[in-house]
């Protein structure tokens, strides 16, 4: 084991934002790389990624109808009706999709359909619905004078410019930002590469879930449940999920393995003041700089953050420090190990923020701290989702958790009262 240990940055933070806002300055973006652009949806972007060309690229009409020239207007709303065209210089009486536009001709009306370029000459497009056939004639049945210049037309770039920016660096891509790019004729994009994470689970008295424990043994839920909830995210890949022993030695042997592998380690358990805790001095003895140890936040009081700078020989690593219980894992893994990831993701922080949601039957308990409230949610005879507050036995009631959606953020000495952060298990 490496035994330089470094300048300690470890202090009291008034609040587990303050805290994430501490650790950030210290993380380092994951490096990028150019994927096809049907395999990015979830993943961040890292550079701008502009218009090719206007959109649309020309005028088009936004109905199916006749286009017209404005001064044959009164024409068409007379009793006689415009004359519908059947030929044109091109060979073409209709305006059509995926057609260059023809020319308009004089005194008559072309028709036209939705997504069609607008002849040469027209200046508006008539709805089917507002005009009569009159044999070979189109009658106005509307006033006119409620027809403008321009009506039912798509000007050309009305939608976006040549060179306007699509897509923005930190952004998440989704199925829109798919299309979008794909209209303008990007098949490949550079994006963050996803950020590796290495899970370790502490602790002697962990068995696997499929084996059949003795009393004084549990079935480790903390490794799924972490898998679970960083797993999904497309931004995450997960390296590995491995068990280590309560022991200094074998435990600093993991860890450094994880630390060169990924760029963050999220351990479970060890963290606390106990004499089998390892986990803090083994950080600090593997050259990780801790930044914060101990929150006030419940649950959840006992965690850690420590950063190990890059240097020529390692990359920079987060890891995280959460304390053992069940409840413990899931709430500081959603409430500041996602955002702490998501900056290494490159994504910004408002990519990742709560939503301030009402609990609709909450109490009027309170705590000296940051308290992490397990919630539910139904549906109400309106039809609106409301948040209820979980009554959980403590940080081991697994069993209550899997009924819940999330939690909210209870600010110290304040009550369920009001709107509250709401974290979901999910987004």
């Amino acid at each position: 084991m490496r035994t330089q240990v470094p300048t300690n940055d470890s202090a009291e933070f008034a609040s587990p934002h303050a805290a994430i806002d501490a650790v950030r300055q210290h993380l380092i973006r994951a490096q990028t790389e150019l994927i096809a652009l049907s395999n990015s949806v979830g993943r961040v972007m890292s550079q701008s990624l502009c218009a090719d060309r206007d959109s649309p690229a020309l005028d088009l009409s936004s109905m199916d109808g006749f286009a017209i020239k404005m001064s044959d207007l009164s024409v068409m709303a007379s009793d006689l009706g415009l004359p519908v065209a059947t030929t044109s210089t091109h060979g073409q009486h209709e305006a059509r999709i995926g057609h260059a536009p023809t020319s308009m001709p004089d005194a008559e009306a072309m028709r036209i359909v939705t997504g069609a370029p607008i002849p040469l000459g027209a200046d508006v497009v008539i709805r089917h619905e507002d005009v009569s056939r009159i044999g070979d004639c189109v009658r106005l049945m509307i006033d006119p004078a409620s027809i403008k210049c321009g009506a039912n037309i798509r000007r050309q770039g009305e939608n976006a410019k040549s060179g306007t920016e699509i897509a923005r660096p930190g952004q998440m891509i989704s199925a829109a930002t798919v299309g979008a790019l794909a209209s303008f004729g990007v098949s490949q994009v550079q994006v963050h590469r996803r950020v590796r994470v290495v899970i370790v689970i502490t602790g002697d008295e962990l068995v696997s879930i499929d084996e059949d424990p003795k009393p004084w043994q549990v079935r480790d839920s903390n490794g799924p449940v972490l898998q679970a909830l960083l797993g999904t995210r497309s931004w995450i890949e997960i390296v590995s999920c491995t068990h280590a022993r309560d022991d200094a030695d074998s435990l600093a042997a993991t860890i450094a393995s994880a630390m060169n592998a990924a760029d963050a380690v999220i351990l479970t358990g060890g963290v606390s003041m106990g004499h089998r805790d390892f986990v803090p001095q083994v950080v600090t003895q593997l050259g990780a700089r801790t930044i914060f140890h101990k929150l006030p936040q419940r649950p959840g009081r006992p965690m850690m953050a420590a950063v190990r700078p890059a240097s020529a020989t390692n990359a920079a690593c987060l890891i995280l420090g959460l304390p053992g219980n069940p409840i413990s894992v899931m709430t500081t893994a959603r409430r500041l190990g996602i955002p702490l990831l998501s900056a290494i993701a490159g994504l910004p922080p408002n990519e990742v923020a709560p939503i301030k949601r009402v609990i609709a039957s909450g109490d009027e308990s309170k705590l000296a701290m940051w308290w992490f409230r397990l919630v539910g949610e139904r549906i109400g005879a309106d039809g609106c989702r409301a948040l209820y507050l979980l009554c959980g036995k403590g940080s081991g009631d697994v069993a209550t958790a899997a009924t819940s959606v999330g939690f909210i953020e209870v600010a110290p000495t304040a009550t369920t009262d009001g709107l509250h952060d709401f974290y979901s298990w999910t987004v």
